[in-house]
């Protein structure tokens, strides 16, 4: 009796006392995102276990989860274990900051078999009749650990970024001051900030383009689809209409409007072949539909966001440029159009404002501008704490 008093006192000490943390997940065509966000930054660490398939997530502390957590609750001396059953085929877990976030991508099995058996190493919380369920501890069992991070280390995979140089080939794009054009300011800050994320070592990267060709707009998100990316960057220039004014300058970033995303959500919900394509699965009802719908679009507008700022921030204070950033206010560019992936449009500078033009043009100002986009990449996906003790050298499981 003693000791069925104390659990039940212990879980309502965790549920009234514990870390608030809240949960929300994506559904895309080959994967599902799962998202926890913390009131503040802590200690975790992601692993993967085999028969049946499990996604692990140990959290170094108490934590209050939402009650829709998909997953099954643990609570140990050293914190708390969350597990989600899932049959995946590949893992992707990292931390996003401000505010802090546990991102894990479980990328879905060709092949879908049930699961078997009882879990054999968490203690199982039955919210319906807050008692423990069971516990055993099973040394034998191998583990995969994908992504940690604590305050002496950090291990984690590659991040998959997508660079997008805008127009190429037969498209110039806008042509400015003394015929300088577009598609070779957009090309030559891509590559240079290509090579400084691929010499970092914690950055996969992917270009749309790496010469002068033309690459369609829907085919630039695509790429970053099929790569699985974690960050898509559209980098372009900007111009003045004729007659309107030589004088405009500045850098604007973009993100996906709200009325950009509705659209994208209606298509969804309308279109059986753009449901398949975006959702995985046009044989749902349409209230289904467009739950999921919502659901994948919500990564895209909050992400997206979380990154604009940064980047907006980091170009002001080290470029000294004047920096205007859209948020979610208006941008309804193809680009952008990206379900489950953080995405942005950078506009450098004006091409047709002739000191503009030529800044840009300038080799010095693309390396800086490409070192004030490398160092926003840095700081959206990793502390800055952290950057400075183990920078390029942090350990990767690749």
């Amino acid at each position: 009796m003693f000791q069925r008093i104390l659990v039940v006192f212990s879980l309502f000490f965790c549920f009234s006392f514990g870390l608030q943390v809240s949960y929300r997940e994506g559904n895309y065509p080959d994967k599902q995102r799962l998202v926890l966000e913390f009131e503040r930054r802590v200690d975790y660490r992601v692993l993967l276990l085999d028969n049946p398939k499990r996604v692990v997530v140990d959290v170094m502390e108490n934590i209050k989860p939402t009650a829709n957590i998909k997953g099954r609750i643990g609570y140990h001396p050293w914190g708390t274990r969350i597990v989600f059953d899932t049959n995946y085929s590949e893992v992707k877990a990292f931390s996003l900051e401000n505010p802090f976030r546990i991102v894990i991508d479980v990328y879905k099995s060709r092949e879908t078999k049930p699961l078997e058996g009882d879990d054999p190493l968490i203690a199982i919380l039955d919210p319906k009749v807050l008692k423990v369920i069971a516990y055993k501890e099973n040394k034998d069992t191998k583990e995969r650990l994908i992504s940690e991070r604590t305050q002496k280390a950090v291990i984690t995979q590659r991040r998959v970024v997508v660079l997008d140089a805008g127009h190429g080939g037969h498209d110039p794009g806008a042509v400015g001051y003394q015929g300088i054009k577009e598609k070779d300011i957009n090309l030559a800050i891509t590559l240079k900030l290509a090579q400084l994320l691929r010499s970092d070592g914690r950055f996969k990267v992917i270009l749309t383009r790496d010469k002068d060709t033309f690459v369609p707009l829907n085919t630039r998100a695509e790429i970053a689809l099929r790569n699985r990316a974690d960050l898509f960057v559209s980098i372009h220039a900007n111009a003045s209409p004729k007659g309107i004014s030589e004088h405009a300058k500045g850098t604007l970033v973009f993100a996906i409007s709200h009325e950009a995303a509705q659209r994208r959500k209606e298509a969804i919900v309308s279109n059986d072949h753009y449901a398949k394509l975006t959702i995985g699965t046009a044989d749902v009802p349409t209230n289904v539909r467009r739950v999921m719908a919502d659901l994948a679009l919500d990564v895209t507008l909050y992400e997206s966001v979380q990154f604009g700022s940064i980047l907006s921030k980091n170009l002001k204070a080290e470029l000294s440029r004047q920096v205007e950033f859209k948020g979610i206010q208006r941008a309804g560019f193809a680009v952008l159009k990206t379900p489950g992936i953080p995405s942005v449009l950078v506009e450098v500078g004006f091409i047709t404002n002739p000191q503009e033009a030529l800044l840009m043009a300038d080799p010095q100002f693309q390396e800086q501008f490409a070192k004030a986009m490398y160092d926003a990449i840095l700081d959206y996906f990793f502390p800055k704490e952290l950057q400075r003790v183990y920078g390029p050298e942090a350990e990767l499981l690749r």
